[in-house]
């Protein structure tokens, strides 16, 4: 649902600005490219690594965690 869908992506948000200053979340939907994925842009390359290190391996929803460092320009055209 909707209000699920903002609920998750609010947790997220809270969740990731501890490790620095976030931009942008973008989760995709179930009919949209990159589902089961999390997409957090960071001010800085060492906010990112920060992240990285902090979430890798965790696990959310029953599901282990792989963070990676995802080409910017990639994810500015959402690939």
């Amino acid at each position: 649902s909707e209000e699920e869908y903002q609920d998750i992506l609010q947790d997220t948000k809270d969740e990731c600005a501890q490790f620095g200053q976030l931009l942008n979340v973008v989760i995709p939907r179930a009919n949209e490219v990159g589902v089961t994925k999390v997409f957090l842009e960071y001010g800085s390359a060492s906010d990112a690594a920060q992240a990285i290190q902090a979430l890798e391996g965790r696990t959310f929803d029953g599901r282990r965690v792989q963070a990676q460092y995802f080409d910017p320009q990639r994810f500015q055209q959402q690939d």
